[in-house]
């Protein structure tokens, strides 16, 4: 096959940020979702007969503009919390972007890589790289292209199967499809058949599992047990309770009251993370005084709790998930142990303790070692804490370890972000734990959005954002012990698409080419 000269510089830049515009896009709105599916296919038509040096950089583009999208939200972040000038916040949202996005540039490098050297198409490479590097790259807010297709049902429904790697699979093969027909055109040659025939099986069966998975989810939820929950949302962000915790705790208290006294149905009261603002000491073993009085159900709480320590600067700090009984007993404890890197710990510090001890005087929180649920009578809950919620690795393992739970909750604190889109791609990200435990998810926030999504993974109840109210839902509880595959065996798929291109990389050190792919 006659070689073919590699896109200019200025078309190869257009495409590319075209293709990252598609990507960001479909999460801005996620109505947009069926951008994902062509998103791929400027940026592979960027790199086509070029370098893997230039891939890397046309890679590295792709990413950065891409977590540009979505990540905007970081320069209000880092102004209005770190208190760090306009120009400084942007350096970081900048380097922030460019660090992440670069997990794209390797997924692009391998492609063209295994091109050259192996002729390996790009569908079959993509397909190979990019789950791989989604699994195995460290990003301070992971994602999945997959977390996209959230409100695309019936493709969603196979993640109880592969994990989050299957969407991502078939993503990058319909990517690979579409640019085969462009390919074949530029090179004037036959379309490979196998190139569309594999993407579009692929997809039709993953149709078709959906569309037969969601009415068997929809009668479990139907004969299900329920619990009465009630959300409160107060509407108070990180900045007003840190200058007023007294009003925190108190209007928490208040519209728990007047939430039981119009319904008293509810058997479970949940507050956000840290929504008691104060520490509390972990040896308190009763708190109606500061939580419960007057409210007369349990209650489901974020503390900042502390116990003292031997080391420097003398305590131990937990950003905790509490499990109180209507008359105020502490009857569940939950610490937070994926830490936000940089926010809540320093990377490193647990190897090399002297770090922390001199980047903020050792004032960082400890991370939580217990992986049992919580427990409300014959209730077990699975407690996640924040960003927790979008780490299906740590919901794995805590299942792994205490078992099937009835139910998934989380509390979070989403005023950081402002009132932007991220709240509501947070949920998105977090919507598919349902569909890997098949479990109902329990989510309350401060500012919003608070919601429950059921075990096929849709919003079924939801608050508004940056509002003060209250939600009350009886949710479905699955106790039959039923596990997924995803849950039995985990994402054995990704492990095969690492342990693929970690070969295939080896491979491509011989410079032999052979007939394509």
């Amino acid at each position: 096959m006659a070689s073919h000269p590699s896109v200019g510089t200025r078309s190869a830049v257009a495409l590319t940020i075209a293709g990252a515009v598609l990507y960001f896009l479909s999460f801005l709105n996620f109505n947009l979702f069926a951008l994902t599916w062509l998103c791929f296919v400027p940026v592979l038509l960027a790199v086509r007969e070029t370098t893997v040096k230039r891939t890397l950089w046309l890679g590295t583009l792709f990413g950065a503009v891409t977590n540009a999208g979505g990540f905007y939200w970081i320069v209000h972040l880092i102004e209005e919390f770190g208190h760090l000038p306009f120009l400084v916040a942007v350096a970081g949202y900048l380097l922030l972007c460019t660090y992440q996005g670069f997990l794209l540039a390797l997924a692009l490098a391998f492609v063209r890589r295994a091109q050259r050297s192996l002729g390996l198409a790009p569908v079959w490479g993509l397909v190979i790289a990019l789950p791989a590097v989604e699994f195995a790259y460290p990003l301070l807010f992971p994602s999945y292209i997959g977390n996209s297709q959230f409100r695309f049902t019936w493709i969603t429904q196979v993640v109880d199967i592969t994990g989050m790697t299957g969407l991502t699979i078939l993503i990058a093969l319909v990517n690979g499809a579409v640019y085969e027909l462009f390919e074949a055109r530029l090179q004037t040659r036959r379309i490979e058949r196998l190139r569309l025939i594999v993407p579009a099986v692929a997809f039709v069966l993953c149709a078709i599992y959906g569309a037969m998975r969601l009415p068997s989810v929809d009668a479990s939820v139907r004969t299900a047990a329920r619990l009465n929950v009630g959300l409160v949302q107060t509407n108070i962000g990180a900045r007003e309770k840190a200058s007023d915790p007294d009003e925190f705790i108190r209007r928490h208290r208040q519209m728990s009251r007047e939430l039981v006294a119009a319904h008293p149905e509810v058997e479970l009261v949940i507050w956000p993370e840290a929504a008691y603002n104060r520490a509390l000491h972990r040896d308190q073993k009763n708190v109606a005084n500061e939580v419960t009085d007057g409210i007369g159900r349990p209650v489901l709480f974020g503390a900042v709790t502390y116990r003292e320590s031997n080391e420097s600067p003398g305590y131990q700090v937990f950003n905790s998930l509490l499990l109180a009984s209507e008359l105020g007993e502490v009857i569940g404890l939950y610490d937070k142990i994926e830490l936000l890197a940089f926010g809540e710990t320093l990377p490193l510090s647990g190897v090399f303790p002297f770090l922390g001890k001199m980047i903020g005087n050792g004032a960082w929180f400890t991370r939580g070692t217990s992986f049992e649920h919580l427990r409300l009578g014959d209730t077990s809950l699975l407690p996640m804490i924040c960003y927790e919620d979008i780490l299906p690795g740590l919901v794995r393992r805590l299942w792994r370890h205490d078992g099937p739970a009835d139910v998934l909750v989380n509390v979070t604190n989403d005023s950081w972000y402002g009132d932007t889109h991220q709240p509501m791609i947070h949920l998105a990200l977090a919507s598919f734990r349902s569909i890997e435990t098949r479990r109902a998810l329990i989510r309350s926030t401060n500012t919003g959005i608070s919601a429950i999504v059921d075990p096929a993974g849709h919003i079924t109840h939801r608050t508004g954002q940056w509002t003060k109210e209250t939600l009350v839902v009886a949710v479905p509880l699955i106790k039959d012990g039923s596990m997924t595959l995803y849950m039995r065996f985990g994402n054995v798929l990704a492990w095969v698409c690492l342990v693929l291109t970690i070969v295939g990389l080896y491979m491509s050190r011989s410079k032999v080419k052979p007939a394509g792919v």
